[in-house]
């Protein structure tokens, strides 16, 4: 790897004091909101993500310190993993890569705080502006490598971490991107399997809760009308027509100028959805 993970992270919540490291974020941050040109709907071009995650990883390999930069890189990760058809050994190795970023950045920024306990660890937390966004793409993260590594995540306990992980971000804002940490939630809890001693706390019921909590918060977010949808279908069948809206509503929704790819993606997913319950 182009950066050395072991490196303590020392003043995380102090900007980086080198104007390479900000100018390599600066450039990530740019591609990154390119990653729709390109485009044929749903599917993207790799070209401006994968110069995002370049730019990322110099930022890192500049400062391993930099919060910015391993934030970015998990979100550029997450986009060219999830919404491109790729060889499934390039797709293990970068969620593995995310994984390991992301444990070993909140690791380090936990340590940082000095071990506070509950309310006062939020609080010490929302001194670190970026903390949020750590916290809500190393769930992600987290969720993307365990849809890979279904055995080992479940004795890793990838479950209680992505569910740690999420609810740390609804204690910190639970409106942050219209609603995508209870979503996070949402999906764990209407997807992960129970498995005595490991997810027995696993509830569809809570399932159902935190979705529909996401699309009060985002209700013109097209995931948070998807996922509610699909955990409906599953979950609560008398409620059938309130899910066929929702699908009908989602692909059909106007794509958001920062979510053309995405809100493609999922509309074609909620047409996948329709026709197979008609």
């Amino acid at each position: 790897m182009s950066f050395l993970l072991h490196l303590p992270l020392v003043l995380l919540a102090t900007p980086s004091p080198l104007p390479a490291v900000s100018a390599a974020i600066a450039e990530g941050d740019a591609l990154y909101e390119r990653r729709a040109e390109g485009a044929h709907g749903a599917t993207p071009d790799p070209a401006p993500v994968e110069a995002a995650m370049a730019a990322y990883r110099r930022a890192i390999t500049l400062d391993p310190r930099s919060l910015d930069a391993r934030v970015g890189l998990l979100r550029a990760i997450f986009f060219r993993g999830g919404f491109f058809d790729i060889e499934e050994a390039h797709q293990l190795k970068i969620f593995e890569e995310a994984k390991r970023l992301a444990d070993d950045t909140v690791q380090t920024l936990e340590r940082s705080l000095g071990s506070p306990k509950g309310a006062a660890r939020i609080q010490a937390l929302r001194a670190v502006p970026v903390a949020t966004r750590v916290y809500f793409w190393s769930s992600v993260s987290w969720g993307q490598w365990a849809a890979d590594h279904k055995l080992a995540a479940a004795w890793q306990g990838a479950a209680v971490r992505m569910r740690d992980l999420a609810q740390t971000v609804v204690d910190l804002d639970p409106n942050m991107d219209q609603g995508s940490a209870y979503l996070l939630l949402g999906r764990l809890h209407a997807e992960c399997p129970r498995i005595p001693m490991l997810t027995h706390w696993i509830s569809r019921t809570q399932a159902l809760m935190y979705l529909r909590k996401a699309l009060d918060i985002g209700p013109k977010n097209t995931p948070n009308m998807y996922f509610l949808a699909d955990a409906i279908l599953d979950n609560e069948p008398t409620h059938k027509e309130e899910a066929r809206r929702l699908l009908e509503k989602c692909a059909t929704a106007e794509p958001r100028p920062e979510y053309l790819v995405e809100d493609a993606h999922y509309a074609e997913m909620a047409r996948a959805r329709l026709a197979s319950i008609r």
